[in-house]
């Protein structure tokens, strides 16, 4: 029977289908179950359809059966307060989440959340540069806490990021403007954990504002990042620790920035820099540095666990490699005495050893392991890092002239590197490696690899770094044949490059 009424069909008898309801079902008194759709159960002992659970049957009884159960609008604490008076079987059906993050969107408007939204996005990202994807989660929850300075500060400091990142100083003046205002308020208070934490970050910001558009009468950003130094040094004597300082990706975000900070302080050479500005956080947390310990740690090749995590695309430089470099920096300056000390060329030269045996080392991994096993975008950076480094010690304090083949066959590899569609791509690799980019095929790779970067990330982010590799190869071709000193080089060309901008600000022909 195709049609009739639900009551009818139950009956078994023909309908005459009357609207609102049939005369078969107003003779005989019944209520007219009408004919829209209705959900249909199978009947005990039904042979065409069979019933999937006996309503006596014990709903945990069979283990099996449990994998398939779902929760609608089910939450874990609703788990949790039903979880001591049962057996415990649901608890496990149940992933138990990290806690939600509380965002208070009122505190933001339509522009501004526009703002935050690029400011998540991974494809606007430089690796090394910006927070790892983690940390980026934990710093949008800061900033949508609460209305208090230090939020303000750190809401006002992506703000003012994004914004520059997307229409330029002049748009994103203003949320600056407001993001130091608020953490000069918010450092006047009583210093708890919470206001640490958000104090570290903003300046942490406002630090990567001042790299991406580096003011012209002085390093600023070393003010911002001098002060996420000296807030972590208060945090320990007051034995209030930010809660950042103890997340591992924040501690390796800001150790890769002081680290870097550090190169551009001794080569740049501003006048009368903060004496902390040379001090690392490591040293203010009270762990180690890596020029005071008698052994450097080996890094292993094949070992996936100790580099530096970035963001969801992979990371930077491994944490032994990053220890290496920081010896460097730490060791070499442009006014260093040429006749090294033996114990200090010693310690360098063990240095170099164990950046070519990584490189070695790495070789062979990725040699050994079969397709499936080896991740290149895992080792890539650190492998950039370490090839860079041997460059800046060997042309910085080992006196490599640039022409030996060894040199030679150490650059080779570093362009072949820079050819990797899948490296991170981080500033100070790839101006070291313009600076041996003496044959006009690798200076077009260089600007091809910085076209890759400001297509990925925006043209406005590296426009310091293009400046200085341009000045670099300038500085080489008005040198050739003459031979120079590395550390020389390398200071005129930061040096002379920020004297130009400055008198360019103060409309001055060259």
């Amino acid at each position: 029977m195709a049609a009739g009424c639900w009551t009818c069909k139950d009956r078994k008898v023909r309908c005459d289908l009357r609207q609102p309801s049939c005369a078969n079902c107003a003779r005989s008194k019944r209520k007219c179950a009408g004919y829209g759709m209705r959900l249909s159960w199978p009947r005990p002992n039904d042979r065409r359809r069979s019933m999937v659970h006996e309503p006596g049957q014990r709903l945990g009884a069979n283990p099996e059966s449990e994998k398939a159960l779902h929760f609608i609008n089910m939450y874990t604490w609703h788990v949790a307060m039903y979880g001591p008076s049962s057996d415990g079987s649901y608890s496990k059906l149940v992933a138990r989440p990290p806690g939600p993050l509380v965002y208070s969107l009122s505190l933001i408007n339509r522009d501004e959340s526009m703002l935050l939204d690029y400011y998540m996005q991974t494809d606007t990202q430089i690796p090394g540069a910006d927070p790892p994807r983690p940390l980026m989660q934990m710093i949008l929850q800061m900033a949508l806490a609460d209305s208090t300075p230090s939020s303000k500060a750190v809401l006002q400091g992506v703000l003012a990021l994004s914004s520059l990142r997307l229409s330029g100083n002049s748009a994103a003046f203003a949320h600056k403007t407001k993001a130091i205002s608020a953490l000069a308020r918010s450092l006047s208070l009583d210093k708890t954990r919470e206001l640490t934490s958000k104090t570290v970050v903003a300046s942490m910001l406002l630090y990567l504002y001042e790299t991406t558009h580096p003011s012209l009468t002085g390093p600023s950003w070393a003010i911002y990042l001098c002060g996420v130094k000296k807030i972590a040094k208060s945090s320990g004597t007051e034995k209030t620790t930010s809660r950042c300082m103890e997340y591992g990706p924040f501690f390796n975000w800001l150790h890769y920035h002081e680290i870097m900070g550090h190169f551009s302080l001794v080569w740049w050479a501003p006048p009368d820099p903060p004496p902390i500005c040379f001090v690392d956080a490591a040293t203010l947390l009270g762990l180690p540095r890596i020029e005071e310990t008698s052994t450097l740690r080996q890094p292993d090749a094949a070992s996936d666990t100790t580099l530096l995590p970035q963001n969801d695309e992979g990371p930077v430089c491994s944490l032994e490699i990053l220890d290496i470099i920081s010896l460097l920096f730490h060791s070499i300056s442009p006014d260093m005495d040429p006749a090294i000390a033996c114990k200090k060329r010693q310690r360098l030269l063990e240095a170099e050893n164990t950046l070519r045996k990584y490189l070695s080392e790495y070789s062979s991994t990725k040699s050994t392991k079969s397709a499936t096993e080896y991740r290149p975008r895992l080792n890539t950076s650190t492998l950039l890092h370490t090839v860079a480094a041997l460059i800046f010690l060997n042309r910085a304090a080992l006196d490599y002239s640039g022409e030996e083949a060894a040199h030679e066959v150490l650059v080779k590899r570093g362009l072949d590197i820079l050819k990797t569609i899948d490296v991170s791509y981080t500033p100070w690799p790839v101006f070291i490696m313009a600076c041996e980019a003496q044959r006009d095929s690798a200076r077009l790779l260089i600007l091809d690899v910085m076209a890759r970067i400001e297509e990925h990330t925006g043209s406005r982010r590296l426009t310091l770094l293009r400046h200085l590799i341009e000045a670099a190869w300038n500085y080489q071709d008005l040198n050739q044949g003459r031979g120079s000193d590395y550390r020389a080089m390398l200071h005129a060309i930061i040096v002379q490059w920020k004297r130009h901008q400055q008198l360019k600000r103060h409309g001055i022909p060259q």
